[in-house]
């Protein structure tokens, strides 16, 4: 049983629970998972960030594209966001694929938002206060330091 999800509908917050958080995602290589509406910090971050009226977040579980293509058990983060942009509809999709599952990506961004607290690599220690993730770093830096670590970044734009 999961706790309600917080998720943005037309600009506004709205609570999702039961059958109102259930979804379907495609996943990497095409399948349509079942998926639940979860919450993050990210919705709220996103929302004050962009002022997208509609954000949602999904976890599905299931057999990894990677893994059904002969590789590693791998996890993988599917960003959708479709919007008006330059006067006319886009969508775009990017997917991050991590070799060595959860567990080990959730640890190496824990290692990177520490790095940028702490001044390592020639960056200034963080001054006092409180940070989200994405406040830390540079995001170039931070998806480079992913890809030197096995994550694949791929981006599909229409």
């Amino acid at each position: 049983m999961a706790p309600p999800a917080l998720v943005f509908e037309g600009g506004r917050r709205v609570w999702l629970s039961g059958d109102d958080a259930k979804g379907k995602f495609e996943s990497v290589d095409g399948r349509s998972l079942d998926a639940t509406a979860f919450s993050t910090f990210d919705t709220a971050s996103l929302h004050a960030a962009t002022g997208a009226p509609d954000i949602r977040f999904d976890l599905m579980n299931g057999e990894s594209s990677s893994h059904r293509r002969g590789g590693e058990v791998a996890t993988e983060i599917v960003v959708e966001i479709e919007g008006e942009a330059d006067g006319r509809m886009k969508r775009s999709r990017r997917v991050l694929e991590f070799k060595y599952g959860t567990a080990s990506l959730t640890g190496l961004s824990i290692v990177l938002c520490l790095a940028s607290v702490l001044g390592l690599g020639e960056r200034d220690p963080a001054r006092p206060k409180l940070y989200l993730p994405e406040l830390l770093s540079d995001s170039k830096w931070f998806l480079d330091e992913l890809r030197s670590a096995g994550a694949t970044i791929s981006e599909d734009s229409k």
